[in-house]
């Protein structure tokens, strides 16, 4: 079985289809999302006094919004990518992606002084970025659409941000910010893998709608879905 197997593969990489083997181009633009945790980020507010409003006291638990809250965000992301098919269901890929900037907002109890109070709340952010690399796996339904897979890994950097912000204020000047700002960035390799349907067309562009999942070891999930034109050099 083995060696029918080898043999299958073999014959997919030395005899490629004249209409799809050969390299192509190509750029995207899609919505990306990513949830994690405070936590994880590395975000989570550390009070930068004793004043009372802080994100939390001076003893455990936190004031009002539990120990690790949620990160969930959103933006637009960008991809460039270049590829080799070796025929009409083997190829690979090489692009990189710029996943944008992801953003969420977290309450934080109010700030009261002799001057008014301040409602006010700790905003977090996550821009990453990052190279990757994939084998595709290719299947012609017909003359006009095709469906793939692919699997690969992502190399990338990330950077994050969390600051204290008000939303409001009652009366009188606004009060200092209660928690320290924070800046942290990261960066690793790890595992990235999607499926699409590509639209040929009789010229040497044709069309993508993409899906991909990507395995952050600081997320609990972290997906891009984009629409790619593609340019064939045939």
């Amino acid at each position: 079985m083995s060696r029918i197997f080898a043999t299958i593969i073999a014959v997919m990489l030395c005899t490629p289809t004249i209409a799809t083997a050969g390299a192509y181009v190509g750029i995207g633009i899609g919505g990306t999302r990513t949830e994690s945790s405070l936590a994880d980020l590395g975000l989570v507010p550390v009070c930068a006094s004793t004043t009372a409003g802080c994100y939390q006291d001076l003893e455990p638990p936190p004031v009002g919004v539990g120990s690790n809250p949620d990160f969930a965000g959103s933006d637009v992301s960008y991809n460039f990518v270049a590829g080799w098919m070796f025929n009409q269901n083997i190829g690979i890929e090489v692009g990189y992606i710029d996943f944008g900037q992801a953003t969420d907002d977290l309450g934080l109890p109010q700030a009261c002084s002799n001057f008014g109070c301040s409602s006010r709340q700790w905003t977090t952010e996550l821009k990453r970025d990052g190279f990757q690399l994939f084998l595709i796996g290719n299947l012609p339904l017909n003359e006009s659409f095709d469906l793939y897979g692919k699997a690969g890994l992502i190399n990338w950097d990330a950077d994050y941000q969390g600051y204290e912000r008000s939303e409001l204020y009652a009366s009188g000047p606004p009060l200092a910010p209660q928690n320290a700002r924070i800046n942290g960035s990261d960066d690793g390799t790890d595992m990235a893998g999607g499926f699409g349907v590509n639209l040929r067309t009789d010229s040497p562009f044709s069309l993508r709608a993409d899906f991909t999942y990507y395995d952050f070891d600081d997320s609990d999930s972290s997906f891009v879905l984009q629409l790619m034109a593609l340019y064939s050099f045939e």
